[in-house]
């Protein structure tokens, strides 16, 4: 099959986190210190074969802390541990760690970093990034593209990074539909109120917490509350989500799933929907699409437990959440 080189960054945000990744020599005979650039913000420029244009930034706040945002106009932000190695004058290679492996880049574990990337230090307002080494996509596709990143004047340097949400006793579950299960009307409840909790990327490898819809008007704490009506199709239900308040840029507000099939069996009443996309609105108030969004849900004894996973916009790594009603 003939390669389509490219094609990915129209596909997939990703494309944009690793191709991003991507470029640096040793563009300058100066020798720039890497901690010269700490604290700043540096943005580039990818154009897709589509004609899109992605604009991705990158911030080292210190010698073990970094974000990637895929597109500052998107809903992309990536935090990383990381370690660099120099290699010539303002030449490093930087190894990034997803957050369940924050030991690994605390001891300098190559083999267990996430992604690998030169950067080159043309000067402290420029930057080249290279995509080296990927085992967060495994798209091979999107390596060795040199991206130039400019500094930009208009963002305060800060070189204090925001806390990384990972709690190792948050794991993803698994809700299976007995075989015998029938399509049936629904028979819960049309309002259900309790608890999630969140995992971003495969397995919760970025960052997994307790989820919080944020607060209302006088400051309070707003409970999560799922919501389920019936539908226009037979045997199928709308499900409302609650608000997700996971960061300023990954903030989803209320939004509605149609057409998920109901099931039941002996007592028990299953929610179930494929693949598909919704729109919804970021907290900014900007549209967005909710890809590849997948519905799990059972309702036993009173109690629903229902997992709902989705990409939000071009942002390759899914968001899971878990609610469990009280």
């Amino acid at each position: 099959m003939k390669k389509q080189p490219h094609t990915f960054l129209a596909v997939t945000a990703i494309a944009v986190l690793l191709v991003s990744c991507a470029g640096a020599g040793n563009e300058s005979f100066a020798d720039y210190d890497i901690a010269k650039i700490y604290g700043y913000t540096y943005y580039g420029n990818i154009t897709a074969s589509s004609g899109n244009t992605l604009i991705p930034s990158l911030i080292l706040y210190n010698d073990n802390r970094c974000d990637w945002n895929m597109s500052v106009t998107g809903m992309n932000n990536n935090q990383f541990y990381y370690y660099s190695v120099k290699n010539s004058a303002s030449n490093y290679t930087l190894y990034w760690f997803s957050a369940a492996d924050a030991l690994a880049a605390a001891n300098k574990d190559a083999s267990k970093a996430a992604m690998v990337v030169q950067i080159g230090i043309n000067n402290l307002d420029e930057i080249v990034i290279l995509l080296t080494g990927d085992k967060l996509t495994g798209i091979g596709a999107m390596a060795n593209t040199r991206v130039p990143m400019k500094k930009q004047m208009h963002i305060s340097q800060n070189t204090t990074p925001s806390n990384i949400d990972y709690n190792a006793n948050i794991n993803d579950i698994m809700i299976e539909r007995p075989v015998g299960a029938i399509r049936s009307a629904w028979g819960g409840n049309n309002s259900y109120s309790g608890s999630f909790v969140y995992l971003v990327g495969k397995d919760g490898k970025l960052a997994k917490g307790e989820g919080s819809c944020g607060t209302d008007t006088d400051g309070t704490e707003i409970t999560p509350i799922v919501n389920i009506a019936t539908d226009s199709l037979p045997n199928t239900v709308k499900i409302t989500m609650y608000r997700f308040a996971f960061s300023k840029e990954m903030t989803v507000e209320s939004f509605d799933i149609p057409n998920v099939e109901v099931y039941k069996y002996d007592e028990s009443y299953y929610l179930s929907l494929a693949s598909t996309s919704v729109q919804a609105k970021k907290g900014t108030g900007e549209i967005i699409a909710l890809n590849e969004l997948t519905v799990d849900g059972k309702l036993e004894n009173g109690t629903l437990m229902l997992r709902v996973s989705f990409k939000p916009g071009k942002m390759p790594f899914p968001i899971t959440e878990i609610f469990t009603s009280s």
